[in-house]
């Protein structure tokens, strides 16, 4: 199975980047749905702008649901994170069909007001990571790197892998940080594979860049 996961900047060609079989988008433009050839499931974390899970073939209706974090900032600006967002779908192994269970997110990053904190984000970022299972994969933006993350969300600390070890974002003054993630448990069944940050043509470099993999199990 090839999966894209993307925090986008605006609407998108979904087939630019190649073949998919699932598309992760955070950050989605709730308008770029209704122009969608393939199946979609949105939520929206504030005016416009949400989570959205595209598939051209897995059923997603009655297999995706949602959760809200138990704090966030109403009315916050639509980069900010509200929800996150699950798609459950049985996978073929020789042992029978497995449910793999896909979370999508993204939890907030401080404001320079003060209104969201480091210790908002920490706690986003904790209830996401207490979601993830034997079974499970997540995928989303977590505005740091794996050496940065505090110890209450450390990877290291709850046995978890970061399947990314490329450069996913690029900075201001030119830098490439990895601050987004593919994360699974050490002792998942899951197989993450074929890696790969797509660097495409665009205009300005500075933001978030497509991920793409191969999972099987």
């Amino acid at each position: 199975m090839r999966i894209i996961t993307w925090n986008c900047n605006g609407e998108f060609d979904i087939d630019q980047f190649g073949d998919f079989d699932l598309f992760f988008v955070q950050r989605m433009c709730h308008s770029m749905a209704f122009t969608l050839p393939y199946a979609w499931n949105y939520v929206e974390n504030y005016p416009n702008r949400g989570l959205g899970i595209i598939s051209k073939e897995r059923q997603l209706d009655h297999n995706c649901e949602y959760g809200r974090f138990s704090w966030y900032k109403e009315g916050a600006d639509n980069t900010q994170g509200k929800y996150w967002q699950t798609l459950t779908t049985n996978m073929n192994t020789s042992s029978g069909l497995i449910p793999i269970r896909f979370i999508n997110a993204l939890p907030s990053y401080p404001e320079e007001d003060g209104s969201i904190t480091d210790e908002n984000r920490i706690l986003q970022t904790s209830e996401l990571l207490d979601l993830v299972s034997y079974n499970s994969v997540l995928v989303g933006d977590f505005h740091s790197s794996d050496d940065q993350l505090e110890d209450k969300i450390c990877l290291e600390n709850r046995s978890l892998t970061n399947h990314i070890t490329e450069g996913t974002f690029t900075c201001n003054n030119g830098f490439i940080d990895s601050i987004d993630k593919i994360i699974t448990t050490k002792i998942s069944p899951i197989k993450i594979s074929n890696v790969s940050v797509v660097k495409y043509d665009r205009d300005d470099p500075v933001g978030h860049w497509p991920i793409a993999f191969e999972l099987e199990i």
